[in-house]
């Protein structure tokens, strides 16, 4: 027995030390992102799914605040030379930045290294995410925006369904679907929309028209901005006057005020991101069918650019980590993993043929608003406008931009504003490249 239990300790002993073994040779990935609520339960599930389909890497998520918080963060760390991730999720407008920061491994250096082939991203999201002719970040939450309506309120006043808008459209219908009572307040508003820069922007280029200038810094830096462009001015001014007359609501810059407004069936249309519909859904519950339609434009259609944030692979790391760094990556461009992620969120899959898969298929067909972004998106012309602004400084511009949509909102002139905001804006887009000059 003393022999039995002897051999049994070496045994058990000898497995510790390979478990030990194991457990030392798999590498950590840090991954900081800024999704919440039911986007962070869904990020969360992608992390641990990755964990569980191999056991050389594991995944270590973490969230870090708002887009603002993360990318402020991650500046800190980069100055001081420590304690950044190997992943970063950073927005949309955060990308002239990070491709000025030096501190990231193009994804199209990883791509082709590995031998994955980037045509089989999409265009656009593809076209929105490249600086100075090389991809920097694999668009990872990729939306755009879109119309929500209140069927039941379009129904009751008699006005059809579109599936494009132009601001004329939009203005003629707001005012259809208001309904006031008997003292002329206001007890359904035909439309609100969250006061963001991001609606501005995708009106611009939606009417084919630039934020910044050099060709929405695509041709060469950046070295002004556009805002004040025949779009912004139209959109500010038509919102101003319906809020004014009762028609339109003001329900300042947070959107979960909007959101509820509408899923209250006080509001007939708002325009929210495409990930906003998962949320969207859940918050109408019976109340009223939700339909969707594309964004507005001012003349003529011309498509809306990508929003919502791409993930950055870091430099400064080993080889094995780097190389894990990428195959989680990887692993998110899976058209399987795309396919979960897009139905969980509403975000739409940014490679191809996701939409062809029998479970998107199905969900499609049992949530038809699902394609709307999808549809929007395949329809929207690839150019300059549609690629997006690219330029330094503009989580700061896009302060500028909303205090003149507020200051329009008071009476003022929308060219007027806008152009007050320009000056500042200009200003703040100097003095950064001015501070990364020569990198």
């Amino acid at each position: 027995m003393r022999g039995l239990a002897k051999l049994l300790a070496v045994k058990a002993a000898l497995s510790l030390l390979l478990l030990g073994g194991a457990e030392a040779q798999r590498v950590t990935v840090e991954f900081w992102h800024s999704m919440g609520g039911v986007l962070g339960e869904a990020t969360e599930r992608l992390a641990q799914e990755f964990n569980r389909s191999q056991d050389r890497i594991q995944v270590r998520s973490q969230y870090v605040g708002s887009y603002d918080d993360g990318i402020n963060k991650l500046l800190a760390a980069l100055r001081a030379g420590r304690g950044f991730p190997h992943v970063i999720q950073v927005y949309d407008i955060g990308a002239r930045i990070m491709a000025d920061s030096g501190a990231v491994v193009p994804l199209e250096d990883l791509a082709r290294k590995n031998g994955f082939d980037l045509g089989q991203l999409l265009p656009q999201p593809r076209n929105y995410y490249t600086v100075d002719g090389k991809l920097f970040g694999l668009p990872f939450n990729s939306s755009n925006p879109i119309l929500y309506l209140n069927w039941t309120a379009f129904q009751e006043a008699g006005v059809p369904f579109k599936p494009t808008w132009s601001l004329k459209d939009l203005e003629e219908a707001a005012r259809k679907l208001t309904k006031k009572d008997a003292q002329g307040r206001t007890v359904r508003y035909g439309l609100s929309i969250p006061i963001d820069s991001w609606f501005v922007e995708q009106i611009s280029y939606n009417s084919g028209q630039f934020f910044c200038n050099n060709e929405n810094g695509r041709k060469a830096r950046a070295t002004a901005v556009t805002f004040d462009n025949e779009a912004a001015v139209a959109f500010l001014d038509m919102y101003a006057r319906l809020v004014r007359e009762g028609v339109a609501a003001n329900t300042g810059r947070n959107w979960a005020d909007s959101q509820s407004l509408f899923a209250q069936g006080q509001a007939a249309i708002a325009a929210y991101s495409t990930a906003s519909l998962t949320g969207v859904l859940r918050q109408v519950g019976n109340r009223f069918p939700v339909r969707t339609a594309f964004y507005p434009f001012l003349k003529e259609r011309n498509g809306v650019a990508i929003g919502g944030a791409a993930l950055y692979v870091l430099k400064g790391f080993p080889e094995a980590e780097a190389q894990a760094a990428w195959s989680f990556v990887r692993f998110l461009l899976e058209p399987k993993t795309q396919a979960q992620w897009h139905l969980a969120t509403g975000y739409f899959p940014v490679v191809q043929g996701v939409t062809e898969l029998p479970e998107v298929r199905q969900a499609h067909v049992k949530q038809p608003n699902y394609t709307t972004a999808i549809q929007q998106l395949a329809t929207s012309k690839v150019n300059a406008a549609s690629a997006g602004c690219l330029m330094g400084a503009f989580p700061e511009i896009r302060q500028y931009v909303q205090a003149a949509w507020e200051e329009t909102l008071r009476g003022k002139p929308a060219q007027q504003a806008l152009r007050e905001a320009k000056a500042r804006a200009d200003a703040a887009l100097e003095r950064y490249n001015r501070s990364v000059a020569g990198r």
